[in-house]
C-alpha cells in the first residue's frame, strides 16, 4: 500500500458511508466514517515514508486503529491541534470523530449518530478529512 492507495480508499470509504446512510443502513455507514479518517491518517504516514510507501520503522504498530496513535507516526499532531484551536467547529468535530472505534462495528447506531459522524467527517470546510487532508 502505498500514499495514493491511502487516499483514494479514504475517498472512497466516504462515498460508501454517504451510501449506506442513504440506505438507511447506519450502522454501516457509522463503521465505515471511521475507515475514512483511518486510511487519511495512514496517507499522511506515507508522506513520511520512502516513496511515500506505507512501512514506517514500526510497521507492525502502524497498522492500528487508533487515531491517536496514526497521527502519532505521521507526526501531524502539532498540526491538528493548532488546527484544532483556530477554527470551534473542526474542534467539535474531531471529538465526535475520537468516539468511534474498530469495536463500533457490534454496535447498533441511529440514524442521528450515523448523521452526525458523516457530517464531522465530510464538511469541506471544518470536517476532519478536510483537515487531514491538508497533511496527505
Amino acid at each position: 500500500m502505498n500514499r495514493s492507495d491511502f487516499q483514494q480508499l479514504a475517498e472512497d470509504y466516504l462515498r460508501h458511508a454517504q451510501a449506506l446512510l442513504d440506505a438507511g443502513l447506519y450502522s454501516g455507514a457509522h463503521y465505515m466514517c471511521g475507515y475514512v479518517i483511518e486510511c487519511a491518517l495512514k496517507a499522511c504516514i506515507c508522506k513520511r515514508t520512502n516513496q511515500y510507501d506505507f512501512y514506517p520503522k514500526d510497521a507492525q504498530k502502524a497498522w492500528t486503529h487508533k487515531f491517536k496513535d496514526l497521527i502519532g507516526f505521521a507526526d501531524v499532531a502539532e498540526t491538528i491541534e493548532d488546527d484544532r484551536r483556530a477554527d470551534g467547529t473542526l474542534n467539535i468535530y474531531w471529538k465526535v470523530v475520537e468516539g468511534w472505534s474498530e469495536h463500533s462495528r457490534y454496535k447498533p447506531f441511529g440514524q442521528k449518530e450515523a448523521e452526525d459522524l458523516l457530517a464531522a467527517v465530510s464538511d469541506p470546510v471544518h470536517g476532519v478529512l478536510a483537515c487531514i487532508r491538508r497533511n496527505w
